[in-house]
């Protein structure tokens, strides 16, 4: 299985930008500090979901993305500007970024080196197009972290199909891996940023949902696996969408908000 397992779809781009501002607060803004009048380069911006929220936030950063893909960049326009952020989106391939050395102060990467085949590499490019002293952010999820209480063998088959899928097409634990990726580029002052996220009580039913509507999105892609079958991967997420109507159910997984400097 390769290719961008949640594909491009118009739902896909919707959910993407409800993602965005679900992790408002809770990861994108939380502990962020972008000084007014810098200039912050999304890669892998996507449909410019990330790029509305840091804008909205922090209206003195001059904003730029890039994404390898021309639907996203189109929906990302149109999404900009409802959002009345200005920021420029351009074309181009994380491994050979249209820019001049030193040409931004910020980078910011969020679920993006997951799915690529070699993310050093493409964090080496992140790190030219940097001043020196310049900062990344980097968000990366470890989908083996992911665990519910009370589990069912269902929820169980669904967390380890998407292990498999990420597996296949990226990395399941780019998370974990992000601190040495960093490292091997170049960077430093790494900051590991590992936040282990443990949901329950009135917070449960909003992410067990948020949970599954990631997981749906994947789901053509899942369902391609050796040994994977559509009815059971129904089944995992019926039972993570109830796991809130549980005795003392909880859900969490393992994130990492890593930031390095040139």
């Amino acid at each position: 299985m390769t290719g961008y397992v949640h594909g491009y779809g118009t739902p896909e781009q919707q959910r993407l930008i409800e993602q965005a501002d679900h992790w408002r607060h809770r990861l994108i803004c939380d502990g962020t500090r972008l000084e007014e009048g810098s200039r912050l380069l999304e890669v892998g911006c996507g449909v410019g979901a990330v790029l509305a929220v840091l804008g909205q936030e922090y209206p003195g950063v001059r904003l730029f993305g890039v994404d390898i893909e021309p639907k996203q960049l189109e929906f990302a326009r149109a999404h900009l500007a409802r959002a009345g952020v200005e920021a420029t989106v351009a074309e181009g391939d994380a491994l050979a970024l249209p820019f001049e050395d030193e040409s931004f102060d910020h980078v910011w990467m969020m679920w993006f080196l997951e799915h690529l085949a070699d993310p050093p590499e493409a964090l080496r490019e992140a790190r030219r197009v940097l001043v020196p002293g310049g900062a990344i952010t980097a968000i990366e999820v470890d989908y083996g972290t992911c665990h519910a209480r009370p589990s069912t063998p269902a929820l169980e088959g669904l967390f380890d199909a998407m292990v498999r899928g990420m597996a296949a097409s990226g990395w399941s634990d780019a998370g974990t891996r992000l601190p040495g990726w960093l490292r091997e580029a170049g960077f430093r002052d790494v900051d590991e940023g590992e936040r282990p996220v443990w949901w329950q009580g009135d917070e449960l039913p909003g992410q067990a949902n948020y949970a599954a509507d990631v997981l749906e999105s994947a789901l053509d892609a899942l369902v391609q696996l050796p040994g994977t079958r559509d009815d059971e991967l129904q089944a995992g997420l019926a039972d993570l969408r109830g796991l809130p109507r549980q005795a003392e159910a909880g859900l969490g997984w393992v994130i990492h908000k890593s930031t390095a400097t040139r």
